[in-house]
């Protein structure tokens, strides 16, 4: 027993180590030089990459990179000189293929007879474009030497290979934006809606069968342990009974879970798909759909990593349940354990993906520094209470104070312990009422089911009553619970105090102490009662009652009455 108690502490510390490394060490995070070059990312435009002497962009028509062209660096972009920057020659020739697709639509370039030709202009090659319905070839683009550099081929073999990617696309885009295209675009697009609304349907009522199976089987749970049958051990009893039905609720939880999440994912598909279909919205596909997947990809993500280590810590602690070596308040303190560990893990796990997703939505600019900041004076001005909240919550598991289901009282509030975390405890009082109290607040601390119980029980009976057939009723009353199979097992010992504790005008007050179970007392105080009772009627004893003196004055006349 006590190397488990052992490996309990040493697991306690080191949780407890790790948090306060994590805090330590977050600090030092705030500090380090940001993973990118954020002062070569704030002098270039987007889209533009640096690499050495030359800077390099995509050619985007229709959503998709058609090839990538090179310019030399341009330091000061308020003052190029002679240089033209990268970003302003590839709108250039953005706007000539633009031109050149307006053009199709007003059914002034045929897509049928369209070339690409290449000729030489200035000793450079140059990308023209030529069809039956126009009276002489456009220049698209002129290969440079800082492009035949960038890809590493000469400026010859490199125009032939644009002219066939030109060739091919242009042709393509001009041929989706065909009548007979449009056609198929819209069948298909209907097809695709269509499928997404059926799917969403029946995922929608598996998400509805899990629910009701959800509801079935916490109707069930709470069945079971309301009529469970007492042992010596009840909470260890209730937990192994339990050990199925609570695997089958997780799992069902979990795929409800992820049918709202296959709903979410089919309709992100669906619109992708649909902004794909048609050639004129293919750029919104990308800059309406990227962002919210990478957000609820990342929210999902989150979701099932603490799901799931939610799950680990739950079959952790039910392996511990299965180990017959553990007592009861073993185990209620690994479950107390395993409960805050839960909430602190949740807390770090979608705060490491809020800072993710703003830092890829670049909102976090650049360094993290700037972000350390901001965070350490929000925490000095509005946390404070919050840190003090994670200290105390660290000390009352690190020293025991109190674990879940234990009755306690703290200051006015009293009650069993329903929810213990880092920052909050929650207590349920006996009207039912949930009561949360920040762990900074809790100083004093009653705990009334550590270890051992006690009722401290006491019953008055009339004062002209036989004192010892009193007594021996009681005590042949409590012993005779005491034997009865049915309690034995909450109480521990009734040897400790007994005997007369008062005399006064209404009567003899017995008193004895009963040491029982942890939350046992209150049920075999009321069992007593029910037995005393009887025994009393059968040996004709009554309860105290309190006496009154009628004294009569004879010089006025009056009576008073004295108590």
């Amino acid at each position: 027993m006590r190397i488990v108690k052992f490996k309990h502490k040493a697991f306690l510390y080191s949780m407890v180590a790790i948090i306060v490394w994590i805090i330590t060490i977050l600090p030092g995070i705030a500090q380090l030089p940001p993973l990118i070059n954020t002062d070569a990312a704030q002098t270039l435009p987007t889209g533009v990459e640096r690499r050495g002497s030359l800077e390099v962009t995509g050619i985007v028509i229709d959503g998709q990179e058609l090839l990538k062209i090179a310019s030399p660096a341009v330091f000061n972009r308020s003052q190029p000189g002679n240089l033209i920057p990268v970003e302003i020659r590839a709108q250039q020739i953005e706007a000539n293929l633009r031109q050149l697709i307006r053009d199709s639509d007003r059914e002034m370039v045929d897509p049928k007879t369209l070339e690409i030709l290449v000729e030489t202009l200035n000793r450079l090659p140059v990308l023209l474009i030529q069809n039956a319905a126009m009276v002489e070839p456009r220049v698209l683009l002129t290969v440079t030497e800082a492009d035949a550099q960038y890809h590493s081929m000469s400026k010859t073999r490199l125009a032939e290979q644009w002219q066939e990617i030109l060739q091919k696309e242009l042709q393509q885009a001009l041929l989706l934006r065909q009548p007979e295209a449009f056609k198929a675009q819209l069948s298909t697009l209907i097809n695709v809606l269509i499928t997404t609304i059926l799917v969403t349907i029946i995922l929608y009522e598996a998400r509805i069968f899990y629910k009701r199976r959800i509801q079935q089987l916490e109707k069930r749970k709470g069945t079971e342990t309301t009529n469970k049958t007492e042992s010596k051990y009840p909470l260890l009893q209730g937990l192994q009974d339990s050990l199925g039905l609570e695997r089958r609720l997780q799992i069902a939880r979990l795929l409800q879970w992820l049918m709202f999440w296959a709903i979410a994912f089919v309709w992100i598909l669906g619109i992708a798909y649909s902004l794909k279909i048609f050639p004129q919205t293919r750029h919104f596909a990308n800059r309406v759909i990227i962002i919210p997947t990478v957000i609820l990809m990342t929210w999902f993500i989150s979701g099932l990593i603490n799901r799931v280590s939610d799950v680990a810590i739950d079959r952790f602690i039910q392996s511990r349940e299965e180990d017959q070596s553990l007592t009861e308040a073993n185990l209620q303190r690994i479950a107390t354990i395993a409960n805050a560990i839960k909430n602190f893990k949740m807390a770090v796990i979608y705060a490491i993906a809020i800072l993710w997703v703003l830092q890829w939505l670049k909102l976090v600019t650049g360094s993290i520094l700037a972000l350390g900041a901001l965070v350490a004076l929000a925490f000095s001005f509005a946390a404070q209470s919050l840190l003090k909240d994670f200290l105390n919550g660290f000390l009352i598991l690190l020293e025991d104070q109190f674990r879940i289901e234990d009755y306690v009282k703290i200051g006015t509030a009293s009650g069993m312990v329903e929810n213990l975390n880092l920052r909050i405890t929650q207590i349920r009082t006996d009207e039912g009422n949930l009561i949360t109290l920040p762990n900074s607040l809790i100083t004093q601390v009653e705990n009334m089911t550590r270890t051992w119980a006690r009722t401290d029980f006491r019953v008055e009976v009339a004062y002209n009553t036989d004192v010892n057939l009193a007594l021996t009723v009681v005590r042949e009353t409590v012993d005779n619970l005491t034997k009865d199979p049915e309690w034995e097992f909450w109480i521990y010992d009734t040897q400790e105090l007994f005997g007369v504790d008062k005399i006064s005008h209404s009567g003899i007050v017995i008193r004895i102490w009963i040491k029982t179970a942890p939350l046992k007392q209150w049920i075999i105080a009321r069992e007593l009662r029910r037995r005393l009772k009887i025994a009393f009627d059968l040996h004709n004893i009554q309860i105290g009652i309190p006496q009154q003196v009628l004294l009569k004055d004879d010089s006025f006349g009056k009576e008073r009455s004295d108590r």
